[in-house]
């Protein structure tokens, strides 16, 4: 189906769900007139792409992230909105999503945490794609590494943005050291992927929480299922998975593993916490990382980092030795 099409029925959707869904009464009409046209959108907009290319991934995302959205202001929270500014807001926040600027850290702080984030995604992205495809915890804590330095691009329009806006606002911050969460329900809650995870919360977990009066533990859970049912769709979509099981598996063993966290009578010393963080989610990974370090050279040829091919950006050597 014709892009611009699909655009227009994403607008149409999103004009419908302020005048037409939101106005409903019935919880239950509310929930079929989102979740049905939400649905086939999504499998118009997202079965015929391209496997092993990272902007499928990206338009799954996407999808899912707006259709979340939907589940949040026209079934769960239809009142939030006051006028039809706020609610397409609450949409176009996902591409920009603009917050008041950290004082904490300066233009020159992100500048150099972009320049040596962008040198080592390169040179871990070098260094895996001439490796044979393996889901070994060695190469799985490398793709991990190569991830967190692909944000790179995050910290430039986070400096772009102070700049223009003389330092008051900046862009939300993709990660923020994921590396040193010192339990699982910092990791997801606060540190890694916070754009996914704010919508999650003010989404999912929030209004599960206040329209049921149930414990943080079912809304936790069912923010872990939705983040789940999206990352199947990747799985499926995106790789050619032959079964969702160990996508769906890896977010059903991390929110049990944020609600042993929870339960847990005492804190455990900061570095002992990061170091078994770190483990559990290395040990866990393959389950949805090994989509990525499984990938063969497609894989790598279609998804090339900003400046690969740069000549006049400096090539460090990469090891001889390959993770296995």
């Amino acid at each position: 189906m014709d892009s611009k099409f699909l655009l227009s029925l994403w607008i149409l959707q999103l004009i419908a769900g302020y005048y037409l869904i939101r106005p409903v009464r019935s919880s239950l009409y509310r929930t079929l007139l989102t979740i049905v046209p939400c649905s086939f959108l999504i499998y118009t907009t997202c079965h015929d792409l391209p496997a092993f290319h990272m902007s499928t991934i990206m338009t799954i995302s996407l999808c899912w992230m707006i259709f979340i959205r939907f589940i949040h202001l026209t079934i769960f929270s239809p009142n939030e909105t006051s006028s039809f500014r706020q609610y397409a807001w609450k949409f176009l926040w996902f591409c920009l999503p603009i917050i008041p600027a950290n004082r904490k850290y300066s233009v020159t702080y992100y500048i150099v945490c972009g320049a040596i984030k962008l040198f080592v995604n390169i040179w871990f992205y070098d260094w895996m794609r001439r490796c044979e495809p393996n889901d070994s915890y060695a190469k799985v804590a490398l793709f991990y590494i190569q991830i967190c330095a692909s944000t790179f691009l995050n910290d430039l329009q986070i400096v772009f943005v102070r700049l223009i806006t003389f330092n008051k606002y900046e862009l939300l911050a993709f990660n923020d050291y994921p590396i040193l969460s010192r339990s699982i329900r910092e990791f997801w809650g606060y540190r890694y992927n916070r754009l996914v995870g704010t919508l999650l919360k003010e989404s999912i977990f929030n209004p599960i929480r206040s329209l049921t009066n149930s414990s943080a533990t079912i809304a936790g859970l069912a923010s872990f299922i939705v983040s789940g049912l999206l990352h199947v769709h990747v799985a499926v979509t995106g790789f050619n998975a032959p079964s969702p099981l160990p996508a769906f598996m890896f977010f059903l063993i991390n929110a049990l593993a944020c609600f042993v966290a929870a339960k847990c009578p005492f804190t455990l010393p900061r570095p002992v916490g990061i170091l078994l963080t770190n483990v559990f989610l290395i040990l866990t990974a393959p389950l949805y990382i090994g989509l990525f370090t499984r990938a063969g050279s497609e894989y790598y040829e279609a998804n090339k980092p900003p400046f690969f091919d740069a000549d006049w950006l400096p090539k460090m050597p990469v090891p001889s030795y390959c993770p296995k």
